[in-house]
C-alpha cells in the first residue's frame, strides 16, 4: 500500500493549501546559498538549502535535496543533503583538477523533477585553478566595481555592521545585526575574503528569481522523499545482462549492513523499476540488495539519484585581472596549508538509525555457551526457536513463528548476517561459528512494507565480516553515499589567549559560516567571529527568509591589516 501512500499525502497537502490560499497545488522550489561566490579548485563549498513554494513561502516536505556542480552539460560533483524542517546544510569538495571557468551550481529535490528541469535552482560560480599555469588572460577584460550592488557601501533591509572597521590578524570580533523581524524561518551569516572576481548576483534577485510560475501538470514519475531517500533500482537479468522491462513483481530487499536491522523491501512494477523507501541513514555506507526466490536469475542494480546530464547553457568567460595573480597565489598557499593541517570534514562516521526497533525473542552471546565447530551444532544444542533443515538438497534456516496460540516453523524467514540479507542458507550452515559473536531470534511475523517474513534470524560476527561471504548473484553489496548530515568545521576562538599565540597557521579564507543562526525572536543579536592569518578585505553577507516569505539580506565589509 505504501506505493499509493505518497499520493494520499499529496492530496491531503493540496486540500490543505487550497483551503488557505485558494485552488493551489503543492509545488516545491529550493533556494541554495553558498559561503562565497568564487572558489579555488580544491576548496570546499559550504552551502545551505531552503525549500519554499512557488510564492516563496517556506514549506516542509522533502527530506532530501540534491546539488550538482555542472560543467557544460555534465554534473562534475554531486552531493545529497538531508533536509530538516525544510532546511539543509552541506559541504561540496571541489576536485583539485577542476579547470578555471564559470560553472553552474544546480539544486533540486526529486519531487521537483516531476515538473521538469526548468524549475531547478541555479546559480553561477566562478572557479579558479591555481595549480594550472596561465589562469588569467594576457589582456583581461576588467569588470566595473560599480556592477556589484554591495561593493560601495553597506546595504540591505536590516542593519549590519562589525564592531570595528579594521582588525588585526587573529583578533576576536563581533557582528551586530539589528532590525531583525520576529518570525524568522532561517538566517545565515558568512564572512569571507572579498571576491577578486566580482559576481553579478545578489541575495534579493536570486531569491525572487526562483518564484517560478507553475508548468502544466506533474508527471508523478518521481515520488517525493517525504520520509527520507527513495533509493531506486533496476531489475537485471543475470543470464542476458540486460534490464528487465516486463516482469511480474518480485520480492526484493535492501539493507544497510552494520549494527542493528536496517532492512527495506522494494516497491516494484512490471517495468523492472524497484524503489526502496528508506530513512535515517547519512554518510557513506555499504548497501546490500537481494532478489528472493528466483534461483539467482535476477539482481537489483542501483540507479543514480542525480540528474547528471543537463541542457547546455552558455556562460560568460571567466576573466581574471592579472593584478589578482599574487592574491590568488597567497590564497592557494593558504588552501594547501589548511587542507594539510585541518581534519578532513568527510572523515567522519556514517550515521544510521535502525529501522526495525522491536526486541528479539531470544538473544544468545555465544561466548557464554560451549563453542561448537559447526553452525548446525550451535542451533541444535542451545538455540531455541530456530533450526536448519534439508529442503531440495539445500540447507534452509527457519524460525518458529508464534502467533496467538499457534506455533509453526516458517518458510519465509529473514536471515541477516551483520545486517546483510542472506538467501542461500548454505552460507550460514558452512560458516565458522567461532567468528560469530551473537545470534538474535525474532519468533513472530515481521512486516517490511508489503512483505511479511516468518520471523528473523540475526547473526552478528565479531568484526562485521559479512563481505567475506560468497553470495550468489541475486545479492550485491556496493558502496552508497547517503545524504550528508552537516557537521560544522571547527574554527579557533581568538578570545582565548592560548589560541592567539598558537604556532599553527590559520589560513582560513572563510572566517565564519553560520548557516542557521538562531535569533529567538530578538531584534538585535551579536555573532562572534575571529580573523585568520590572511590580510585583506572581507565581506559579510546575511541572507534569510521569514515564515511569511519575506527576504532578509544585508552586506558589509571590513579590513584585516597585513
Amino acid at each position: 500500500m505504501k506505493k499509493y501512500f505518497w499520493i494520499i499525502i499529496l492530496a491531503g497537502i493540496t486540500i490543505h493549501l487550497s483551503g488557505q490560499t485558494g485552488n493551489r497545488e503543492l509545488r516545491e522550489r529550493i533556494f541554495l546559498q553558498t559561503d562565497k561566490q568564487t572558489f579555488l579548485s580544491g576548496e570546499l563549498i559550504q552551502m545551505k538549502l531552503v525549500t519554499v513554494n512557488t510564492e516563496g513561502i517556506p514549506i516542509i516536505f522533502s527530506k532530501v535535496a540534491y546539488a550538482e556542480l555542472v560543467e557544460d552539460t555534465t554534473g562534475r560533483v554531486q552531493i545529497a543533503i538531508a533536509l530538516t524542517n525544510g532546511i539543509g546544510e552541506g559541504i561540496m569538495q571541489l576536485p583539485a583538477d577542476l579547470p578555471t571557468g564559470n560553472y553552474r551550481l544546480i539544486a533540486y529535490t526529486q519531487f521537483m523533477r516531476n515538473e521538469g528541469l526548468e524549475v531547478f535552482f541555479e546559480k553561477k560560480l566562478g572557479i579558479v585553478n591555481t595549480f594550472q599555469s596561465g589562469y588569467y588572460p594576457e589582456h583581461p577584460e576588467k569588470q566595473d566595481e560599480n556592477e556589484n550592488p554591495f561593493r560601495d557601501s553597506n546595504s540591505g533591509n536590516i542593519i549590519l555592521h562589525p564592531d570595528k572597521s579594521t582588525y588585526k590578524k587573529r583578533e576576536h570580533g563581533e557582528l551586530i545585526l539589528s532590525g531583525l523581524p520576529e518570525h524568522i524561518h532561517t538566517l545565515s551569516v558568512s564572512v569571507a575574503g572579498m571576491d577578486l572576481i566580482l559576481s553579478d548576483e545578489n541575495s534579493v534577485s536570486t531569491w525572487n528569481r526562483y518564484q517560478i510560475p507553475k508548468p502544466a501538470g506533474l508527471s508523478g514519475e518521481f515520488p517525493p522523499e517525504y520520509e527520507g531517500p527513495v533509493i531506486t533500482g533496476q531489475i537485471m537479468d543475470n543470464q542476458t545482462e540486460k534490464a528487465v522491462n516486463d516482469i511480474e513483481p518480485l520480492t526484493t530487499g535492501l539493507s544497510f549492513p552494520g549494527d542493528g536491522i536496517r532492512f527495506y523491501t522494494g516497491q516494484n512494477s512490471k517495468d523492472g523499476i524497484v524503489r526502496f523507501f528508506t530513512s535515517g541513514n547519512t554518510g557513506m555506507n555499504n548497501i546490500a540488495t537481494i532478489v528472493y526466490n528466483t534461483n539467482d536469475r535476477y539482481r537489483v542494480d542501483i540507479l543514480s539519484p542525480f540528474v547528471t546530464r543537463f541542457a547546455p547553457k552558455a556562460l560568460p568567460r571567466l576573466y581574471i585581472d592579472s593584478a589578482c595573480y599574487y592574491p590568488l597565489l597567497a590564497r592557494s598557499v593558504a588552501l594547501q596549508a589548511t587542507r594539510f593541517l585541518l581534519d578532513d570534514p568527510f572523515e567522519k562516521c556514517s550515521t544510521t538509525n535502525p529501522a526495525f526497533k522491536l526486541q528479539p525473542t531470544n538473544s544468545y552471546l555465544l561466548d557464554e555457551y560451549t563453542r561448537f565447530t559447526s553452525m548446525r551444532e550451535v542451533f541444535i544444542e542451545f538455540i531455541k526457536g530456530a533450526r536448519f533443515r534439508r529442503n531440495d538438497g539445500k540447507w534452509e534456516l527457519s524460525a518458529v513463528v508464534r502467533n496467538d496460540a499457534d506455533s509453526y516453523y516458517g518458510t519465509n524467514t529473514l536471515v541477516l548476517m551483520d545486517g546483510a540479507p542472506v538467501s542461500s542458507h548454505d552460507l550460514v550452515y558452512n560458516y565458522d561459528p567461532l567468528l560469530v559473536e551473537q545470534i538474535n531470534i525474532y519468533n513472530y511475523p515481521c512486516n517490511f512494507g508489503e512483505t511479511v517474513f516468518d520471523g528473523i534470524i540475526e547473526i552478528k560476527t565479531y568484526r562485521s565480516m559479512y563481505q567475506d561471504l560468497n553470495y550468489d548473484r541475486s545479492t550485491q553489496i556496493i558502496p552508497y553515499e547517503s545524504p550528508q548530515s552537516f557537521e560544522k568545521i571547527p574554527v579557533p576562538d581568538y578570545a582565548v589567549e592560548k589560541n592567539r599565540n598558537s604556532r599553527t597557521p590559520d589560513s582560513r579564507h572563510t572566517l565564519l559560516w553560520e548557516p542557521d543562526v538562531k535569533t529567538d525572536g530578538k531584534p538585535v543579536i551579536r555573532i562572534p567571529f575571529g580573523t585568520s592569518d590572511l590580510a585583506g578585505e572581507y565581506q559579510i553577507t546575511v541572507e534569510g527568509i521569514t515564515k511569511d516569505g519575506k527576504i532578509i539580506y544585508a552586506s558589509s565589509f571590513f579590513m584585516v591589516e597585513p
